[in-house]
């Protein structure tokens, strides 16, 4: 399945989420951040809510890797995933100050600690769902420069190797950054896989 929205990126995920979770479902959000996608939501599920930040009260304060590893098995309905958009490595040389990347309202990552969430994703996602969970990840591709940064795929390659794809979802972008010719976004992929193991 292949799907392209436009609208509000919170609009869209909770679109893609009560398709294919139903209401009541226990939901962990690894990546909570400012629960933005979350925001509105007018379905009832059980958020459990996880992000190295604690901007909320009811947020578990973890790295989303500790905390996958130590999850007992065959306990969630659906796993949200939905990482920092930038990489140290890609924005150091750029001047971020004033623009709209900034330290306080956006998580970098690194190179690194993306390969590892791969490793992560790919081994503890499928253990930790019910069997026919779902998971959905948020994730954009780009270009620094000409650069393509295809984050997507490689998301999606991963994961299917252990889990069965459903559905790819494009939101495109239609905000333009404060930094022409060096990051452009193209737009967003919302990709859900059921595990049936």
């Amino acid at each position: 399945m292949l799907t392209c929205f436009q609208g509000s990126t919170n609009i869209v995920f909770q679109k893609i989420l009560k398709f294919f979770v139903k209401e009541g479902s226990t939901i962990l959000d690894i990546t909570f951040g400012r629960g933005l996608s979350w925001k509105d939501l007018k379905e009832n599920y059980k958020i459990m809510k996880v992000d190295k930040r604690k901007l909320f009260d009811d947020v578990i304060q973890a790295d989303f890797n500790d905390y996958l590893n130590k999850k007992e098995s065959n306990s969630i309905d659906c796993i949200y995933f939905d990482p920092p958009y930038y990489f140290k490595e890609k924005i150091s040389n750029f001047n971020i100050n004033d623009q709209m990347l900034n330290n306080e309202e956006e998580v970098f990552w690194t190179e690194q600690e993306f390969a590892e969430a791969l490793t992560t994703l790919q081994t503890e996602v499928p253990r930790i769902l019910k069997y026919k969970g779902i998971f959905i990840a948020k994730i954009m591709d780009g270009y620094i420069g000409k650069k393509y940064l295809p984050l997507a795929f490689e998301l999606f390659d991963i994961m299917a190797k252990e889990m069965e794809p459903q559905g790819i979802f494009v939101c495109p972008i239609d905000k333009k950054d404060k930094i022409p010719g060096l990051i452009r976004i193209n737009q967003i992929y919302y990709l859900v896989f059921k595990n049936l193991k």
